[in-house]
């Protein structure tokens, strides 16, 4: 009996184990795509990885709605969490999340700190 447990219990950690790879592969793997590339291609349903600048940023408590511009075309994003500190209009952001009915649901989100606009001095 003792022996089967051992067995059971290795069987379902190496089931876990390729669990938790394969999902954190398939994130790594996800390709950063454009708002313009997003918009001519076929990714709906997909899990994409959406960078570009932010416009039209709409921060209600736990709610946000922004856009995400390349110079050409913008995507709507809603992301339903607290906002990153250094998340304002201008950054350069990349949002990761499920592209549908031409919106992205972003369930991540990373502001790239260094560029896109300045934030404003508080000293003012």
């Amino acid at each position: 009996m003792r022996r089967k447990t051992k067995l059971v219990v290795a069987a379902v950690g190496m089931l876990v184990l390729f669990g938790v790879l394969g999902t954190t592969t398939m994130s790594a793997t996800t390709e950063f795509v454009t708002p313009t590339s997003l918009d001519e291609g076929d990714y709906r349903g997909e899990w994409v990885n959406l960078e570009g600048s932010v416009e039209g940023l709409d921060a209600d408590g736990q709610r946000a709605t922004f856009r995400v511009n390349d110079g050409n075309v913008s995507i709507p994003v809603v992301y339903e969490k607290q906002l990153p500190d250094t998340m304002q209009n201008g950054r350069i952001v990349v949002a990761k999340g499920v592209y549908r009915d031409g919106r992205l649901t972003a369930k991540e989100l990373s502001v790239r700190a260094h560029e896109g606009e300045e934030r404003p001095d508080d000293a003012g």
